[in-house]
């Protein structure tokens, strides 16, 4: 057992405490207990770990980066985040493709990240399947789900030069009017309207994991690529098959923000700071998070590693916040709010008990960019220590 004694903490889901004391075990990897010194008895063969001055928050968790499926330090031609098989490639599994040794993940555990979604890009309507891992664990083990989510994305797919079984859609209407083309075909695969016999293992398979998404059995993830007409679009398939989703970039969101916080749809927002180096970047606005956040949207903010990188997700967090949010506002952000989306916040993004314990320990708020990460633990574990 572990006590962090004396510091500041910020549970999230709660107000900050000052000279609190967080309980942790190593052994289960959870936290015990939170709360005022007075009010939180110490074991006493337990480790004291003084805090004074210090803020402790949870672990920083990222809804949408491709880490370990572009790897930091090689070309282009080594990812695996994109495959140009099909436009239609739900069954893809980014767990096939996914390298738990790659760089980054040591610099995202000294950035505070220590839980990711990772997975197919957006070259394809249907691109794959996603997972979710802790950063700090070793190999393979870092995975916690291999099967959280599947990919889509929608916007125009122009053709490539590679050999694709399908054509590829090359308009926006195009990739919608496939995309629910598969939905229906699923549907009447689960109401027993098509004959197996008559179609190959490959489009079984496809279709077996479609019906889990009508089902609601695992969470669709759609990228929007250039306009806020996408949101509409987005919308209207999770509506008319009664997804569980999440709308993700949604740049221009703040155009639409009456209507996502009717529809109560989870938006990882982002990255921030991206630049408007192309056209379908013209929306991008850096207040965008802070609108939806006062609108009641659960928004989250998301580094896409490697388009920004994994490290940095807590600065983007305070690039939104220097747009109208307090910094415990934007720390929800990259916590509790992505947690909550990703359907995981039983386990992370607050300092609770029966929670992991995925602890961040900085010389200042951890939103502010002068602040300095100076430990973090993962479940319990010391993962990383400043020099």
């Amino acid at each position: 057992m572990k006590a962090l004694v004396g510091g500041i903490i910020l549970p999230v889901s709660s107000p900050p405490i000052k000279n609190g004391v967080l309980l942790f075990d190593e052994e289960s990897g959870k936290i015990v207990a939170v709360g005022k010194k007075e009010e939180v008895t110490i074991p006493e063969d337990a480790e004291i770990i003084e805090a004074p001055g210090k803020y402790i928050s949870p672990g920083f968790v990222d809804a949408h980066s491709h880490i370990g499926m572009i790897p930091d330090g090689l070309e282009w031609e080594f990812q695996e985040a994109n495959d140009f098989y099909s436009p239609i490639a739900p069954h893809l599994r980014a767990v096939d493709g996914f390298d738990p040794y790659d760089e980054a993940f040591k610099e995202a555990i000294a950035g505070g990240v220590t839980t990711v979604a990772t997975g197919p890009g957006s070259a394809n309507v249907m691109g794959g399947i996603g997972l979710l891992a802790k950063t700090y664990e070793e190999g393979f083990e870092k995975i916690i789900k291999p099967e959280a989510f599947i990919k889509m994305a929608l916007g125009p797919k122009r053709p490539r030069e590679y050999k694709s079984k399908y054509p590829y859609p090359t308009t926006r209407m195009g990739t919608v009017a496939l995309m629910r083309t598969w939905f229906k075909r699923a549907r009447e695969f689960m109401e027993g309207k098509i004959k197996t016999d008559n179609i190959d293992e490959e489009e079984i398979e496809m279709l077996r994991l479609l019906a889990r998404a009508l089902k609601r059995e695992i969470q669709v993830k759609i990228h929007l690529s250039t306009s806020p007409d996408e949101i509409y679009a987005a919308i209207r398939i999770i509506k008319e098959f009664n997804l569980n989703a999440t709308i993700d970039h949604a740049f221009g969101s703040q155009l639409v923000a009456d209507m996502l916080s009717r529809e109560g749809i989870p938006v990882i927002y982002g990255p921030p700071m991206i630049t408007r180096i192309a056209s379908f970047f013209r929306y991008v606005d850096d207040k965008a998070p802070v609108l939806l956040f006062k609108k009641g949207v659960n928004v989250s903010i998301m580094t896409d590693h490697p388009v920004l990188p994994e490290k940095h997700l807590r600065l983007l967090a305070a690039v939104v916040a220097r747009n109208g949010l307090s910094l415990d506002d934007a720390l929800k952000l990259i916590t509790i709010n992505p947690a909550k989306a990703l359907g995981i916040d039983r386990f992370v993004g607050s300092l609770e008990p029966g929670k992991d314990a995925d602890i961040v320990i900085s010389s200042d708020h951890p939103i502010k960019p002068t602040s300095k990460i100076e430990i973090v633990f993962g479940r319990g574990r010391e993962v990383y220590k400043a020099d």
